[in-house]
């Protein structure tokens, strides 16, 4: 049968796949208010959190996509919510009545990104045993949150600037490192990420919803996991900068503070077993499999003959085409 039009039925099927990870509508359509509990059912995470024992909610978060995630929110807690604050890219903000908004640099952080982490540590250090704290985490949330380390090592009180964030990632973006690679640098050099965050809210409860913008969907490369642990060490940061030989590139502060890393001289990123990791329920509402899974139905709805072939293909994309004209 001869296609009519296919240009409509290809936007119709990329829109599809758009709509499936809108993460207004996911909240939407997956979490509900139902008296004091708040019930949450995504496809494979069905959780019942009793809002009882809590005395305040509030919703802090970064990413491209928080804002509107956090508007999901403002509309089925109501007023249960308490307020709260999420970090977006310029130009990504949303219709919030009771959560604050900032705006930062992204994929390059910048002065703005460093006042509103600052700003988001000290409302996570607010919170305590009777707050239920909801994160609103998405992709860019890893340079929209620039949390410059500070540390005390080998009797010398390291003070990372926002110059040399930006440097680091600058070199990291130029010489072709992955996702992961960024973050696993990032993560350790930052007094929120991998895990760091966590530490800050507790003694408090999380209940963290992550939409995912990496490919395999790992929840410590996603906003470099900044509500889970890491497995990642400073090892393996050092390794990445030798793997590059950017050793040249990055400030004398950053590769201090991973060289005393290495020695054990400054504390790792959080690891399975701390106990701020039991205090956090993540929650993962978008995957790349589930927006291919939904152009695959619109496909289907269409006419169309279809197999899906992977979520996991990765490189330049004009490359990728290639591969996929072959088979």
């Amino acid at each position: 049968m001869p296609i009519a039009d296919p240009v409509s039925d290809l936007e119709a099927i990329f829109t599809a796949a758009l709509d499936r990870i809108d993460p207004y509508k996911m909240i939407k359509n997956r979490v509900r208010l139902e008296g004091q509990t708040l019930v949450v059912d995504m496809e494979d995470v069905v959780r019942r959190v009793d809002l009882a024992p809590f005395a305040r909610i509030i919703v802090l978060g970064g990413g491209k996509a928080s804002a509107r995630m956090a508007r999901a929110f403002e509309e089925i807690l109501g007023d249960r919510l308490s307020g709260g604050l999420v970090v977006v890219k310029y130009g990504h903000t949303d219709e919030l009545k009771k959560i604050e908004q900032m705006e930062s640099g992204h994929p390059v952080p910048d002065e703005n990104g460093v006042a509103a982490a600052r700003r988001l540590a000290g409302m996570a250090r607010g919170a305590d045993a009777s707050t239920l704290v909801i994160t609103c985490i998405s992709g860019g949330g890893s340079a929209l949150l620039p949390a410059p380390m500070t540390c005390e090592a080998a009797g010398e009180r390291i003070e990372l600037t926002l110059a040399d964030k930006q440097a680091t990632t600058r070199a990291l973006l130029a010489c072709g490192a992955d996702i992961g690679e960024i973050n696993c640098l990032r993560k350790h050099l930052s007094d929120l990420k991998g895990g760091r965050f966590l530490k800050l809210m507790a003694p408090a409860k999380s209940l963290n919803f992550i939409l995912s913008d990496v490919v395999g969907d790992c929840l410590q490369t996603i906003a470099s996991g900044i509500t889970v642990a890491d497995q990642g060490t400073f090892a393996d940061a050092m390794a990445i900068v030798r793997k590059y030989a950017i050793a040249d590139k990055l400030p004398e502060n950053v590769l201090k503070v991973l060289t005393l890393g290495v020695q054990g001289l400054i504390e790792e990123t959080v690891k399975p077993g701390d106990p701020a990791i039991a205090l956090a329920d993540n929650i993962l509402i978008g995957t790349n499999h589930a927006a291919m899974m939904a152009a695959a139905d619109k496909a289907r709805e269409k006419g169309y003959n279809v197999s899906p072939l992977t979520c996991l293909l990765t490189g330049e994309a004009r490359e990728a085409a290639k591969f996929q004209a072959g088979i």
